[in-house]
């Protein structure tokens, strides 16, 4: 008897054992080089000539502005201490026109400002997508050699293989066909 419980475990478990291991066999091996690669599309226009000129163009503009954007603040403190020191020897229905004044030429310049900034923004966004545009088809070119299928954003992507980064040697390749 005690030998027949043992015997009956013994198969309940040579049985359990063989069919996860027939189940464990069963995931693919992979040897074929992947038809799927990731691109890292930030990358490739920050770390390019065309897009590193781009940038260049935009902090240039940015400073500038900044630049600006200092003085204009300096030129209001002193307007606004101004107005501070006047307030003293006025009546104040016209310190309140002048108060007025100033309020509206703030509001002024910060429309003003903002909107630069504004240009700023869509002149990167419209030369980023005059960049992407060019690239689509140097990009397109340049999976076919390899024999990649399907390009996807290395953002989207949870885990990819290192090898599976084209990044760097597609910079190098738009580099070589948008030297002008």
């Amino acid at each position: 008897m005690y030998f027949r419980i043992i015997k009956y475990v013994f198969i309940s478990v040579l049985f359990i054992c063989l069919t996860n291991f027939t189940h464990g066999q069963t995931y693919p091996v992979y040897k074929k080089l992947s038809a799927i690669a990731v691109l890292d599309q930030e990358s490739l226009f920050s770390e390019t000539e065309w897009g590193k000129n781009i940038l260049k163009n935009v902090e240039n503009k940015v400073t500038e502005l900044a630049a600006e954007n200092r003085l204009i603040e300096s030129e209001l403190e002193r307007e606004e201490l101004n107005l501070t020191k006047v307030r003293k020897n006025t009546s104040k229905i016209e310190f309140d026109l002048l108060a007025i004044n100033f309020d509206d030429k703030v509001k002024k310049i910060r429309l003003e400002q903002a909107d630069k900034q504004r240009k700023i923004n869509i002149y990167l966004n419209k030369n980023r997508k005059l960049f992407f545009e060019k690239v689509t088809p140097i990009l397109l070119a340049y999976i076919n050699e390899l024999g990649i299928e399907v390009l996807l954003n290395k953002d989207t992507v949870a885990l990819a293989s290192l090898g599976s980064d084209i990044t760097k040697s597609a910079i190098n390749k738009i580099n070589e066909k948008l030297k002008d």
